[in-house]
């Protein structure tokens, strides 16, 4: 699948370890390139739903059409389906707000 992101921040991290865990911390940087791997690997949006680690959900109220993505128990990655093969990385949030 295609990859596109919002920021170049997020685009960076995702393409370097080391800025990712700077940016993120050890623990969401290092699951936050796994993610984008998996993404990579896929070829469609709707085979995301058969990944039972990830924890997709659609989200809703302002963000309806953007996705969710667990990457620990507090962070979730917000990526936006453009094509059934493109996706764009919206944001790295922590939904608890810690």
């Amino acid at each position: 699948m295609d990859i596109e992101f919002s920021t170049n921040r997020l685009s960076n991290a995702g393409t370097n370890s080391s800025v990712a865990n700077k940016l993120f911390g050890v623990a969401v940087g290092r699951k936050y390139i796994q993610r984008l791997a998996v993404l990579r690997a896929t070829q469609y949006f709707t085979q995301l739903f058969g990944h039972r680690a990830l924890k997709i959900h659609q989200l809703k109220g302002n963000r309806t059409g953007q996705y969710s993505l667990v990457l620990t128990a507090n962070y979730r990655l917000v990526i936006e389906k453009i094509t059934e093969e493109k996706v764009i990385i919206v944001d790295v949030e922590d939904y608890h707000g810690n």
